[in-house]
């Protein structure tokens, strides 16, 4: 039985089955290129001993196939294997050349261009070079050597020949090196597509792990407010019910000792009952968070990191607007964090799929005592029948939201010794202001530039 790979074996799992499809399809492509250049030889009337060079080298190059097989299966030595293919090729077509004529055959060099444009697409752009410079070699070496009288010629060159073989050769360098080119920018856009999916897709885990973070906030502040309001309300109840068994045992004319007892023993109940109400109420109450001095030119730069990619597939531009000098507010990084990314998130809903300008725009500014963070969009904006209650628990224009991410948020806010205000801007569009102590410190220099980040417009 199969196992699955595991995550680590997965990317070498895929990079092997990426080969052993780049093999078959380099056997295919010998196989046909041998195929056609058999068939040539029969449709087209050469002597004798040409014919055999050539339907020689056609049928070693498709018997070398098995071995090729065969030496790829060791799994030694896979790219030195690739490139003493793309030689042999060459080699092999150069052997055909010399059957056709050699120098004869300057028509026919265009074949040579099968090798090193393939090399190109399935190998690298090195090996389309190296095949390149190789034809050239061994062609005009073959054409030399038969000028010079070492080999012999098998078909008479025609007129002119050699400024055929010249320009023919020109050409196919030419295209040579330009698939190279084309081939290398094509691998290093691959790469960086790869990079950018592999970003995207961290991206997209750390907002699931964020937006997890949210809904259980979210679902520990409903259930805090549930608690504490029931708990409050059995307590009254409770403390009413005490008092009149008080005034039962106390007031009024002698009970008998057994009724006694067991009010004794009721009232002692309520006693209990009421102290777990107050421990309840207690542990339902929020705790005052520790306030710490934060930098929030990098709470504002890490809500960027986490949706520029994601607002970038979604052709909204994100724009940040910091000084250079801010000072440090009192808060938690967390917190902060959570607060600006539900503002994004919720600005990107808003301008998802709208026409026209789709703008999000994180500004910060110190005002006396106070930081000042402002979230604001380029949408419809915030209805005024509306605007009065957008912070209120599970109140929502939206199908199928909770109506608590701006609750939480203002709630944080409010916790942080901050505010949480909405409006609309002049221009139009939703404006949040964020509202932050400036912690008692000299102002720090700001990392983050007042330029903006990557953004599709």
């Amino acid at each position: 039985m199969r196992t699955k790979p595991s995550v680590r074996e997965r990317p070498k799992t895929v990079a092997a089955e990426r080969r052993r499809a780049r093999l078959r399809q380099e056997l295919a492509a010998r196989l046909a290129v041998s195929s056609l250049v058999l068939a040539f030889t029969e449709m087209v009337q050469l002597d004798h001993e040409s014919a055999s060079v050539i339907r020689l080298t056609a049928l070693i190059a498709l018997s070398l196939n098995l071995p090729y097989l065969l030496a790829f299966r060791t799994g030694r030595a896979l790219r030195v294997q690739a490139y003493l293919r793309t030689l042999i090729d060459v080699a092999l077509i150069t052997a055909g050349l010399y059957g056709a004529g050699g120098l004869g055959a300057a028509p026919y060099i265009a074949i040579y261009a099968v090798v090193p444009v393939y090399s190109a697409i399935v190998f690298s752009s090195v090996a389309c070079v190296l095949a390149v410079l190789f034809a050239t070699i061994a062609y005009l070496t073959i054409a030399l050597l038969q000028v010079d009288g070492v080999l012999p010629f098998l078909q008479p060159p025609m007129p002119g020949a050699w400024a055929m073989a010249g320009f023919n050769l020109l050409v196919l360098n030419i295209l040579g090196w330009l698939t190279a080119l084309i081939a290398r920018a094509y691998r290093r856009n691959r790469r960086r597509l790869t990079e950018l999916y592999a970003e995207l897709e961290r991206a997209h885990d750390q907002s699931l792990q964020l937006n997890t973070q949210l809904q259980l906030t979210a679902r520990r502040y409903v259930l805090n407010e549930v608690v504490a309001g029931v708990t409050y309300e059995v307590r009254d109840a409770l403390q009413g019910a005490f008092g009149h068994l008080w005034l039962a045992r106390r007031g009024g004319p002698p009970l008998p000792a057994e009724a006694l007892d067991h009010l004794s023993r009721v009232e002692e109940a309520c006693e209990n009952a009421m102290r777990i109400m107050s421990t309840a109420l207690d542990n339902a109450r929020r705790p005052e968070p520790e306030h710490e001095p934060v930098m929030i030119t990098e709470v504002v730069q890490r809500v960027v990191d986490l949706k520029t990619v994601e607002v970038r597939r979604e052709r909204i531009a994100l724009h940040v607007d910091l000084p250079a000098r801010l000072p440090l507010v009192l808060g938690t990084s967390f917190e902060l964090q959570q607060i600006l990314l539900n503002l994004v998130v919720n600005a990107q809903e808003e301008l998802r799929g709208r026409p026209g300008r789709r703008e999000i725009t994180l500004a910060a500014r110190a005002e006396a005592d106070r930081v000042i963070v402002e979230v604001s969009d380029t949408g419809a904006g915030i209805p005024y029948d509306v605007l009065p209650r957008v912070f209120e628990p599970f109140y929502t224009t939206k199908t199928g939201a909770t109506g608590l991410g701006l609750a939480i948020s203002a709630g944080i806010a409010e916790r942080l010794r901050g505010t949480l205000t909405a409006g609309n801007g002049r221009a139009g569009g939703a404006v949040f202001r964020l509202t932050l102590m400036a912690a008692p410190t000299e102002p720090v220099a700001s990392d983050a530039r007042p330029t903006d980040p990557p953004g599709a417009s």
